[in-house]
Formats: structure tokens, sequence, C-alpha cells
């Protein structure tokens, strides 16, 4: 029996078998610009009901009517800008009791570690790491409860020659599936690698163009 899967409407759902998967967390990492919000933007398209918390101000009203988006589309985002860590951790918090009356059918965080890494420092290591822990473990609750994906976005940082998840630990612990995004040589060049998937071979990849209007898959060799 084929699993129902949310499309993001991008390239990436190909290696996704159609999309994400509901009930669980989805987390896309990858240096900045690699291609993150587009991916968010462009899986509020098609929706009736969305939760946005955007925490590092990416979220962009012109690039989402890029994409496809419009002013009627919008009207079915909740969006919520928390600006620092505290913020962020009580939405997150009073999230099932803020989305009792939309319903909605994916939620997503960009990024959830934006304001956990500026908050982070070597006396509070431990109180920081909790919220976070706690953070995924609500949203993996309400993804599960409501049985809808819940879409997060993370930072990356470098060990030599490779990158690391921030907060890798607790990151791959609550995230079900893991995508990374890396760039290509060319310009707007981005490649989609599935890392980790409950039901799904990992290293497939699939490439992609970001363009005024889309994000469109790339064949192999055509870079």
């Amino acid at each position: 029996m084929q699993v129902p899967r949310f499309p993001t409407n991008t390239p990436i759902d190909k290696i996704l078998g159609g999309g994400l998967e509901k009930g669980a967390i989805t987390n896309i990492f990858g240096p900045p610009g690699s291609g993150k919000t587009n991916v968010a933007l462009c899986s509020l398209l098609n929706v009736k009901s969305a939760f946005y918390v955007d925490t590092e101000g990416s979220f962009s009203l012109e690039r989402f009517y890029q994409l496809g988006g419009s002013a009627k589309k919008m009207q079915a985002v909740v969006l919520v800008e928390p600006g620092t860590w505290q913020e962020q951790h009580k939405c997150i918090l009073q999230l099932e009791s803020s989305i009792k009356k939309s319903k909605p059918e994916i939620i997503i965080v960009d990024s959830l570690v934006a304001l956990y890494r500026l908050e982070l420092d070597g006396k509070n290591f431990q109180q920081v790491n909790r919220q976070l822990a706690t953070q995924y473990s609500v949203l993996s609750k309400i993804a599960r409860t409501l049985d809808i994906p819940v879409l997060v976005t993370n930072q990356v940082y470098s060990t030599g020659e490779d990158v690391e998840l921030t907060s890798r630990q607790i990151a791959r612990y609550w995230s079900k599936c893991l995508i990374e995004l890396k760039r290509g040589k060319k310009v707007g060049h981005r490649i989609a690698l599935l890392r980790k998937h409950r039901s799904l071979p990992e290293g497939k990849e699939v490439q992609f163009e970001i363009k005024q209007n889309s994000l469109k898959e790339v064949k192999l060799g055509l870079f």
C-alpha cells in the first residue's frame, strides 16, 4: 500500500516518493542560500491551511508570488515571526492550542536552529539543548496526532571537508527524514541528497535549478 505524501511542488518530491511523509518531521539542512526557504515556500502552494514559523526573517512575499503563490493562497498561511529564542520556545510550546482552529495541513519552521545558535553559550548549553529537544518533541507529537507533515530547516557547520547539522544528535533523533542541500558549481544549481528516511533508500539524489518562477529538475550531466 502506498503511503500518502504531501508534495513540496519541487524536484525533491522525486527522491521522497512523491513528497513529505505525513506524521513525521522532515529536516532539510544545508548552507545559507542552498534553497531551503525556496522549498519551504513551494510547499505552501496547494495548502488550504498552513502554520509557518519564520525565525530568520527569510519569508519573502515577493518570492512566494514568483513561485506561484497569490494573495488568496497567502490567506491560508498563519505566519509567526519570533525574534528571540525565548519567543520561539513559547511559540512552539503553545502550538497545539494555536492550531486548534486552523487545523493546518503542514507546519513549517524555517529555521528551527537560527535563534538557538544565537542563544547558545558555554553556560546555558544543557538548558538550551533541552529546550530544543522539547520543541522537536512537541512538533513530533503534533505531526503524529494530526497526521500531517512537519518541515523544519536546519543550518550546518563545517567539520573539515564535510558539513554537519547544527544540534546534530537532537536533530538526527527526532527527524524521520533528513535531506541535505548542496550548492552546485553553476549559479542556481543545487543537489538534494536523501540522508535518512524511514521507508526509502538513503543516498538518492536529484539535481535542480533555482529559477525565477520555479525549482526545475536538471538531468545529470547537463551542468
